[in-house]
């Protein structure tokens, strides 16, 4: 695990996994939904053993997630060229995966959660931003690419760069809002069979997702806005 989060007794496995996983597949969302996903009754059982969380709300999100066993995404929106503030958050044995998410959602201003195509997905105010709305025309990936590979790639698409330049962002010279995180062993790709893929006019933000899905990942964007104009980062927060 990275410096900046700590947590205890991780090693314990997390009940009925498997039925909140069925529970993510069958919600349906809209990329700009305003409203967090509803609680589910199905997915109270899959509770989490104690933690004690450190770092951004985004950080603490892919912790959630990873540990859950599950996918997301993370937007956030900082009031500066800084990176967001860290703070603690204890999760008591017991709690469910929903409630979790919705305490640690809280620390960021505005912040919403929802699910989209199975994937956990944590939105300033609920709504994609803007250059995440943006359409990818085609798109050709191969699965067994490490991840930080692809969304490399992603980031160099034309519709991304020319998007960005529109609405007036500059990339931030660091990648993601955070340092990835990995749990239970090595954050190195094992070695996958060749899986070619074209998607083809989807938005980033599904586009992301699917990268995500794949990997069983965390992605991560970030704008920054300083005093010269915004910054924003796309990259890695666990896998």
């Amino acid at each position: 695990m990275k410096k900046g989060l700590s947590k205890v007794n991780m090693t314990k496995p997390i009940a009925a996994t498997l039925s909140l996983i069925v529970w993510f597949a069958g919600v349906q969302t809209t990329p700009n939904a305003s409203a967090q996903a509803p609680v589910s009754s199905t997915s109270s059982a899959g509770v989490l053993p104690g933690l004690q969380l450190r770092g951004s709300t985004q950080t603490m999100f892919a912790t959630l997630i990873k540990e859950a066993g599950l996918s997301g995404g993370a937007a956030g929106s900082n009031q500066g060229c800084s990176r967001p503030p860290v703070r603690d958050v204890s999760i008591p044995a017991g709690t469910n995966f929903e409630n979790a998410i919705a305490l640690v959602a809280k620390l960021g201003p505005g912040s919403k959660w929802n699910v989209q195509g199975g994937v956990v997905v944590l939105l300033p105010d609920g709504v994609v931003p803007p250059l995440l709305q943006v359409q990818i025309q085609s798109f050709t990936w191969n699965k067994s690419m490490p991840v930080r590979e692809v969304l490399d790639r992603i980031r160099q698409l034309p519709e991304v760069t020319g998007a960005a330049a529109k609405l007036g962002l500059a990339e931030a010279p660091f990648e993601g809002g955070a340092s990835s995180i990995c749990l239970r062993g090595s954050c190195g790709e094992e070695a996958r069979p060749q899986v070619v893929e074209t998607e083809q006019n989807v938005p980033l933000v599904a586009l992301l997702n699917r990268v995500a899905q794949a990997h069983q990942a965390v992605w991560d964007y970030s704008e920054f806005r300083c005093e010269r104009g915004i910054l924003f980062s796309l990259g890695v927060l666990a896998e």
